[in-house]
C-alpha cells in the first residue's frame, strides 16, 4: 500500500539519507531572521572548527610529553643497568680479594713480614695428651 507523498527508504539513521528538497530563495529578498541564522550557523561551525583544533593541539601535546616522559625514563633505566653492572664487578673484585687475602700462603707471609713471626720447630711443639675417665665411657 502506497502513501500520497511519502519517500522511499533508502538507509538507516543519518547515513545514505536523500536531502529533503528544500525551496529555494529569491535573490534579493533575505528576511532578518534567516539572515540571522546564517550568522549562528556560521559562528556555530566555526567555534566547533576551534574547539577541534585545540583539541587536537591539546592530545599532540599530551603525546609530545609523555614520550618526552617514557624517554627520560628509558635513559635513567640504562643508567641504573649500567650502575648496577660496575658495582657487580666491584663486589666480584672485593671478592676475590678476599679470598687471596685469607689464603694460608698470603697469611703465613703478612706474618713473617709485618708481624716478624718465625714458623716453630716441629720437634719443640708437644701436644697435649688427652685422657679419658673410664666411668665416663659407659
Amino acid at each position: 500500500m502506497a502513501v500520497i507523498g511519502a519517500r522511499p527508504a533508502t538507509g538507516i539513521g543519518v547515513l545514505r539519507r536523500r536531502p529533503r528538497p528544500r525551496p529555494r530563495a529569491v535573490p534579493g529578498r533575505r528576511s532578518g531572521p534567516r539572515r540571522l541564522a546564517n550568522r549562528r550557523e556560521t559562528l556555530t561551525s566555526l567555534s566547533a572548527v576551534l574547539v577541534a583544533i585545540a583539541a587536537a593541539a591539546g592530545l599532540g601535546l599530551f603525546y609530545l610529553s609523555q614520550s618526552t616522559h617514557v624517554a627520560a625514563v628509558g635513559y635513567e633505566i640504562d643508567k641504573l643497568q649500567a650502575q648496577v653492572a660496575q658495582l657487580q664487578a666491584e663486589q666480584q673484585q672485593l671478592t676475590f680479594e678476599i679470598g687471596q687475602a685469607r689464603s694460608p700462603s698470603t697469611v703465613a707471609d703478612r706474618a713473617q713480614k709485618e708481624l716478624q713471626l718465625v714458623p716453630v720447630d716441629p720437634s719443640v711443639v708437644r701436644f697435649a695428651s688427652r685422657t679419658i675417665d673410664p666411668h665416663l665411657l659407659k
